[in-house]
């Protein structure tokens, strides 16, 4: 049973949560983990392939968005194909991943624009059903 976060922002810009998200996909990349970004759709994956570049002044996050078994990559990032590993789920879409229970953790980042707060309630209340025990991470 994965151990499952939501981190709960306060900003209502549209693309706060995925600045937020790339500060804890670094923060885990630093750390040594594997990380798989579910982005909503092709737009968001292009969009955080390009953030992960620049997001911050002196860093970078290698990353890939696919599977690349001659080149692995800690960080990959994509809409439709979960990687092979399983140990961090950043899940940026606005629905449940099916696969969500394989990994050891879920990370889900919500900010107050209210489709995505929506979407973030609807998916919190969908684990507390099938029994997981959800954290709420208030950021400020």
């Amino acid at each position: 049973m994965p151990q499952i976060d939501f981190y709960v922002l306060p900003d209502t810009s549209a693309d706060s949560h995925l600045h937020y998200a790339c500060r804890l996909v670094e923060k885990a990349y630093t750390l040594g983990m594997q990380i798989y970004i579910r982005s909503a759709d092709e737009a968001m994956t292009e969009q955080l392939d390009a953030l992960l570049w620049v997001f911050r002044d002196q860093s970078f996050i290698p990353h890939h968005r696919e599977q690349d078994t001659a080149q692995p990559c800690a960080v990959i990032i994509n809409h439709s194909k979960a990687p092979n590993h399983r140990e961090i789920m950043l899940n940026l879409g606005l629905d449940t991943s099916p696969d969500y229970a394989d990994y050891d953790r879920l990370i889900e980042v919500v900010s107050a624009v209210s489709e995505i707060k929506q979407a973030g309630r609807e998916r919190f209340r969908h684990y507390t059903q099938q029994g997981h025990k959800p954290k709420h991470h208030a950021v400020s």
